[in-house]
């Protein structure tokens, strides 16, 4: 605490602006990931891992799935089937003493196979008296006789909403749950526009339930609103009002702190976030007990299979389109939800999110974001990298304890957007660091060429040549081996890096001569054989000296090349140079690109003891020494640039230096 506290004086006295702008971009930051999508969808991701550590107890299986599939659908034909065919279904539903029985199948258009719409179809189209003599009335209106077959048992029919409002109807619900909304349940799920069953078969049942259930903006299904609003009434989920069919009283109350609402049902106490949703969790498919509603049919089901338990009719064939994704990756009939549902309370499974929870959340990820930047601001780097750690793992577990209190406290908009920021801020960091490393290096590199020109000179201050030398022999240099380059010659040396660091080690070529006494360094006139021996100690000299220098810096590559340079670049080509008599590709690149440069220099430049050659004498000399004392390619390269090797020496002179 006391480091962020340091780092949020040090960024206020230094700089007010900074610490205002610093704080208004963190805020903005956060604010852009408030309603974010991508924040909701990573926020539930994070449930599904935490999830996977809540045990989820196996109940008694009090739910029961009579599933029309695809085996129904062969036998039966195609869908959806009579209702005489539905009542035989529910009948024989019934015989077997469920608890209660609820049907996830609207049935909100009459019977087009009752003989009754079937006479009034030919006789509308085709005008025909189509009089069934003999037939009961009993038995020309199927839904008259579903009716009949519903209302004599306990029996819940669904009703769904539709939020586009394209059918507008009215109708009249079951009276079996008397929940009136109040201003505490306002931010409930509302919609004006409901899809019901026919009214004769709305009326027959003992209750209706919502099968309002829609997958989450991931495309994954978790969770079911409890109710949802219709006009001045409460319409609980199917499988909600499947059980307070056995119950003539449902208490349900609201949080006065916002934290969402609690329904009391058979002894057992619900929560639900502020909309009254509420998190499924979902058992293996296996585990569901199921029956193939072709089998209810034939009579092949044990009575004391569905005895006491609560029903659930409805299609589990893929081609109905009546099925969620879960994440795990299956797909699940949409009666699966309702009988999770009755399962998870009586399991007292069932998880609540809440809004508050989310606000505090997030609340908490923005302070620690703060913190982070203030501990970056000092420079603690290892204290952010801890402290982050830290948040995140105590998140995780305390998250992990709540959830398995049947709470989830919405850990991704802590844990996503302190994560995020701080990999925008490492990332600001990052460049804001490359680029003061990028000064320090452009200023290292200056710095090391004024070093190395610096030592050169202090070798040209005895000797006859100039400092106007060294700058031309590293330019011919470079021109050489960029021209060598671009034509693809020696491409495994030849590199950009190479020419770079080749240019600022050309000056070292004659550092040895700090060590040839003045005598023999300054002699006007030709050496002897005894002076000229000890001349050629230059190259070895140099190279003793460059190795000392770089003796701390094994890897700096500009050293090992003008290491190179100062002691081979006297070298030729057929063997007869010195120090060491190398011959062809013996020889380092460097050294002979400086053996060319060096001569050619030396060429058209004025010495005490010889006047300079011309340019075209020069060139000629070069020439002759092609495969004797100059690599042939070297010599074929600077034949195509020589007007170049021109300009670089009327250009850089003495005059020019001065």
């Amino acid at each position: 605490m006391s480091l962020v506290i340091e780092g949020l004086k040090s960024l206020y006295a230094k700089n007010k602006t900074r610490f205002f702008l610093a704080f208004g971009a963190t805020a903005l930051f956060y604010a852009l990931w408030w309603n974010s999508a991508l924040l909701t969808t990573f926020d539930s991701k994070i449930y599904d891992f935490l999830s996977l550590s809540k045990t989820k107890p196996l109940s008694s299986q009090a739910t029961v799935i009579v599933e029309i599939d695809e085996r129904s659908l062969n036998a039966l034909g195609q869908w959806p089937w009579p209702r005489v065919v539905m009542a035989q279904l529910f009948e024989k539903i019934a015989a077997m003493n469920p608890a209660s029985t609820a049907v996830d199948i609207m049935f909100s258009e009459p019977d087009r196979t009752s003989p009754s719409e079937l006479g009034a179809f030919y006789t509308h189209f085709f005008h025909l008296d189509t009089h069934l003599s003999g037939l009961p009335d009993s038995l020309r209106d199927n839904d008259r006789l579903l009716a009949d077959t519903i209302e004599k048992m306990n029996f819940i029919l669904p009703v769904f909403f539709d939020p586009s409002g394209s059918v507008q109807k009215s109708y009249v619900l079951p009276t079996a749950l008397n929940i009136s909304p109040s201003d505490n349940v306002a931010l409930f799920f509302n919609s004006p526009y409901l899809i019901g069953n026919l009214p004769i078969l709305q009326q027959s049942a003992h209750g209706c339930g919502h099968i309002q259930a829609s997958a989450d903006q991931d495309g994954i299904f978790r969770r079911l609103p409890l109710f949802i609003r219709y006009n001045d009434q409460l319409i609980p989920t199917l499988g909600l009002a499947s059980m307070s069919t056995l119950e003539s009283n449902m208490t349900l109350r609201t949080d006065s702190y916002g934290r969402g609402i609690s329904v009391s049902v058979l002894g057992h106490t619900i929560r639900g976030d502020e909309q009254s949703q509420v998190l499924l969790q979902f058992y293996p498919p296996q585990w569901y007990k199921r029956v193939s509603a072709l089998d209810v049919l034939r009579g092949e089901v044990d009575p004391s299979f569905l005895a006491g338990k609560y029903v659930f009719v409805g299609a589990s064939a893929m081609g109905l389109h009546d099925n969620y994704m879960l994440n795990d990756g299956t797909f699940r009939p949409g009666m699966t939800a309702h009988a999770t549902l009755i399962e998870n309370i009586l399991d007292n499974t069932l998880v609540r999110e809440s809004m508050l929870y989310k606000r505090i959340a997030f609340i908490l990820s923005l302070v620690s974001a703060i913190a982070l930047l203030m501990l970056m601001r000092v420079k603690k780097y290892i204290h952010v990298l801890a402290l982050y750690s830290l948040l995140i793992i105590s998140a995780l577990i305390f998250s992990v304890i709540m959830l398995r209190q049947n709470l989830y406290i919405s850990t991704g908009y802590f844990m996503v957007p302190l994560t995020f920021y701080l990999f925008v801020l490492a990332m600001v960091l990052f460049i804001v660091y490359y680029h003061d490393q990028k000064r320090f290096y452009e200023k290292m590199a200056k710095a090391n060429e004024a070093m190395i020109d610096s030592m050169a000179l202090v070798a040209e201050t005895r000797d006859i040549e100039t400092g106007a030398h060294i700058m031309r022999t590293k330019e011919y240099v470079r021109q050489l081996a960029e021209h060598l380059e671009s034509k693809g010659l020696y491409r495994d040396i030849l590199t950009q890096e190479y020419i770079i660091d080749l240019y600022h080690a050309a000056p070292l070529h004659d550092v040895g001569k700090v060590g040839i006494p003045d005598n023999i360094l300054k002699k006007k006139g030709k050496l002897t054989s005894e002076e000229f021996e000890i001349m050629k100690t230059h190259a070895y000299m140099g190279k003793r000296i460059v190795e000392n220098a770089m003796r701390q810096y094994q890897q700096n590559e500009i050293m090992m090349i003008a290491q190179n340079i100062a002691h081979f670049h006297h070298e030729k080509w057929d063997g007869s140079g010195y120090p060491n008599g190398l011959k062809e590709d013996e020889i380092p690149l460097e050294a002979r690109l400086m053996a060319l440069a060096d001569v050619y220099d030396a060429l058209i430049s004025r010495r005490v003891y010889k006047e300079a050659f011309s340019y075209e004498e020069s060139e000629n000399i070069i020439i002759e020494g092609r495969g004797t004392h100059f690599d042939p390619i070297l010599v074929d390269a600077f034949i195509e640039i020589k007007d170049q090797y021109k300009i670089i020496a009327e250009e850089i002179n003495e005059g020019a230096l001065h």
